[in-house]
């Protein structure tokens, strides 16, 4: 899969003309485009992260003030959260909108 900003894609300048054609070839492309599920939404993936963030802060302090391990094992928590927080919200994101399109 990959990844595109939909939204700076100009139809005027990829189908030129002032035809009923290419005026019916640029709804249509932007038609198709706009009723594509989102795959991967930043802004929401970045507040889930930020929150994370604010949660594992005093729970990482905590761990540093105990040995190296528990300091590790306090992050690497935190990594594996990360981890999950991306994977899940890619496939929340697609079953929303499977179910807007239902």
């Amino acid at each position: 899969m990959r990844l595109i900003d939909a939204d700076k894609i100009d139809f005027n300048e990829v189908f030129k003309g002032q035809s009923d054609f290419a005026k019916d070839t640029r709804e249509a492309a932007q038609s198709l485009i706009d009723s594509q599920p989102t795959a991967y939404d930043a802004d929401k993936v970045v507040e889930r992260l930020e929150e994370m963030r604010s949660k594992r802060e005093e729970q990482l302090r905590m761990c540093a003030d105990n040995d190296m391990a528990d300091y590790l094992r306090c992050k690497m928590s935190a990594i594996t959260e990360t981890i999950e927080i991306v994977k899940s919200k890619l496939k929340e994101q697609i079953n929303e909108e499977t179910q807007k399109h239902v």
